[in-house]
């Protein structure tokens, strides 16, 4: 049960980490930025689920769930700040 909890979170944080990276391209003025802001969550993401996934005596497919729902945890702000600036977007052109 707690295995499907786990895969149920992984999942959806998984999946908000690609709607950002997905949005990101829409919200930022050049390249570079856009670059910039992929990496910096990247970057954040891996330290994040590393440490959690250290912090906890797990082996096997608990630690690497525990690594990509903690690396996707940290891109759901990201994610809903994005979700937020379309729907404003879209509400202003109607």
């Amino acid at each position: 049960m707690q295995t499907a909890v786990l895969l149920i979170l992984t999942f959806t944080t998984l999946a908000a980490a690609a709607y950002t990276h997905y949005r990101v391209p829409y919200h930022t003025r050049n390249a570079r930025n856009r670059w910039f802001v992929h990496f910096l969550l990247i970057i954040v993401g891996i330290a994040f689920g590393w440490v959690n996934s250290q912090r906890y005596p797990l082996n096997g497919l608990w630690e690497l769930l525990v690594f990509l729902s903690s690396f996707g945890v940290i891109h759901i702000p990201a994610a809903a700040i994005l979700f937020i600036k379309r729907q404003q977007k879209i509400e202003k052109h109607k």
